[in-house]
């Protein structure tokens, strides 16, 4: 359950570790906020051995960067976390709005849009790697205003057991892609996305982000194929992971109606014309 979760504060850092993250998030954003970040890391990891509370965007965060890009992101720099998509998202939503976050991770993107959508909003969130789901599973449940649903399964073409390989730096890259391209292995359950929402009862989807290292084209191209188009979102968020595509998932997109409105050094930006 969401709310089975040791209350915000449980993991307070000590004196030291507040006065460096602060001092890092003191260069963020700046010129100067990839190094502050790097000292920063430097010198609180040789004494983390769990995860830290903080206040993230103002949003309560449990992170554990130690194994975790994005969580040294928000631990460290958060503005320096996809800040164009972010905004972005900023500018294309509103209160009641509907958010799919396909890949969550810890929920990034998800207590990002929570302030933004409202508890009249919905996010639905699908992350099946074990370390992170636990930790997605505490941010939702610190935030309990959010109107959050998680699945923790991955999104594919059918349903089925698939073997997820897990980076041993960066245990958010898990890929199910990629088989054996990780340290570590789990097999997790995989659905096909347009099973899952509808088992979440979503009527539309306003944004969509999809990062599963290499298999969006697995999971959107069958979706768009059968889901009707009153369900297809209005923006899409998608990794740049061509080299792993099995199929030319962005020309099917705009074969579909999607144009392209923005391109960042991880995604690309799609909305429909």
């Amino acid at each position: 359950m969401l709310n089975e979760v040791s209350p915000f504060g449980t993991f307070s850092p000590s004196a030291f570790q507040g006065r460096i993250i602060s001092l890092a998030r003191g260069f963020d954003p700046g010129p100067f906020s990839k190094f502050a970040a790097s000292i920063g890391k430097r010198l609180i990891f040789p004494g983390l051995d769990g995860p830290l509370d903080l206040l993230t965007w103002g949003i309560k965060t449990r992170i554990d960067p130690r194994r975790n890009v994005t969580e040294k992101r928000l631990m460290f720099s958060p503005s320096r976390f996809e800040l164009e998509e972010r905004e972005l998202l900023q500018r294309e939503l509103k209160a009641g709005d509907v958010f799919v976050d396909v890949g969550a991770n810890v929920g990034a993107y998800s207590l990002w849009v929570g302030p933004i959508i409202g508890p009249s909003g919905r996010i639905v969130a699908i992350e099946p790697q074990p370390s992170v789901l636990a930790r997605l599973r505490a941010n939702f449940a610190l935030n309990p205003d959010f109107n959050a649903q998680i699945f923790p399964c991955g999104a594919g073409d059918s349903n089925g057991v698939m073997t997820l390989s897990v980076g041993s730096d960066n245990e958010g890259g898990a890929s199910l892609a990629t088989v054996g391209g990780g340290a570590d292995q789990v097999e997790v359950a995989v659905r096909p996305l347009l099973n899952i929402i509808e088992e979440a009862r979503l009527v539309r989807i306003d944004a969509l982000k999809i990062d599963i290292e290499g298999y969006e084209d697995r999971a959107l191209l069958p979706f768009f194929k059968e889901a009707a188009k009153s369900l297809w979102p209005r923006v899409l968020i998608v990794e740049r992971s061509e080299k792993d595509w099995a199929s030319d998932l962005m020309g099917a997109l705009t074969k579909s109606g999607y144009r392209q409105t923005l391109t960042t050094k991880r995604n690309y930006v799609m909305q429909l014309a």
